[in-house]
């Protein structure tokens, strides 16, 4: 039971049951407050803002089973050569450091005992204060390019190369992608019990067509309902980026009712077009574009909305 209890609920080994218990609070209240309200307003499934998901982008490449954290994955599964890695970003100065070449700074929460030599853990309480005070990373009047006021807005970036070359000792016959995936919810996952239409992220792209994935609940074990982030460059090539803020964001809203079914990467000759009773168990993002090169995608956070011709409607969770 005390093992059950540490795979769900200790902070350094994922808060999938966490986020869970966070998004059923979210759409309780919504059932009990908003029911004479025709659509509701967003509910958060991922934001890393908050210290669960945080936790969980920053414990990317540690040996931890890797359905209760953020991942990535590429071709060199098959052999391939595309390579990708995933970094967070909480503030400024992480900021700093990766448009520099270094590595942003990890998140403590753990600290070494030198003496003994063992690990010993903070109180959540401490962690959580902790995080909050880090995450409100206010900035100094000599930033030129904001004001003083504005808060930084914690995000993963995505960066890497495509290759779209075949391994020739491999049965393959294409190569070349990447991709990057969260942490799964338990419980058959997050149930939007029929009340919103679409998903929308908040992220930067460099203007490649990237897949927005949603693995839902299913009598079909291997599908994947796929849809395309096909936006301009949030940043136009050559212009600077404020490192005291990380620059703005996209929001981009996909309806549900443009997802494709497919199945290892092809679209299914029959179709299954989703609607909005489903269970999301996890999203993914993947690259797979055909062309060689680099690419960065930064992420901040992912909802689940109501979208109309005025935009999405209501106010947020």
């Amino acid at each position: 039971m005390k093992m059950i209890l540490k795979r769900f609920f200790s902070p350094e080994k994922g808060n999938q049951m966490k986020r869970w218990m966070r998004f059923q609070q979210a759409i309780n209240k919504k059932r009990w407050f908003e029911l004479d309200r025709e659509k509701n307003g967003p509910i958060t499934l991922f934001d890393f803002s908050t210290l669960e998901d945080a936790v969980d982008a920053d414990l990317v490449g540690e040996n931890i089973d890797s359905k209760a954290v953020w991942r990535t994955a590429n071709d060199s599964i098959i052999g391939g050569y595309s390579r990708a890695k995933m970094q967070f970003v909480r503030t400024s100065d992480d900021y700093r450091k990766i448009t520099n070449g270094q590595e942003p700074a990890r998140m403590s929460l753990w600290h070494q005992n030198e003496d003994q030599g063992v690990k010993s853990h903070q109180t959540q309480n401490n962690v959580r204060n902790d995080y909050k005070e880090k995450y409100n990373d206010k900035h100094n009047e000599n930033d030129d390019c904001v004001q003083s006021d504005k808060v930084f807005v914690p995000f993963i970036r995505w960066k890497g190369a495509i290759d779209t070359r075949v391994n020739k000792e491999k049965k393959v016959q294409r190569s070349g992608f990447c991709t990057i995936l969260s942490p799964e919810f338990p419980m058959g996952g997050a149930d939007l019990g029929g009340r919103y239409n679409g998903i929308e992220i908040m992220c930067r792209s460099d203007g490649r067509p990237y897949s927005l994935n949603l693995k839902v609940e299913s009598f079909i074990v291997d599908d994947l309902f796929q849809c395309f982030i096909n936006i301009p460059p949030t940043i136009a090539n050559g212009n600077q980026v404020c490192q005291a803020t990380g620059g703005n964001f996209d929001r981009v809203v996909f309806l549900f009712q443009h997802f494709v079914a497919t199945a290892g990467g092809r679209l299914r000759a029959r179709q299954r077009f989703l609607d909005n009773r489903i269970k999301i168990q996890s999203i993914g993002i993947t690259l797979m574009d055909g062309t060689d090169g680099d690419f960065e995608f930064d992420l901040s956070r992912i909802r689940a909305v109501n979208f109309d011709e005025n935009g999405v409607i209501g106010e947020a969770d």
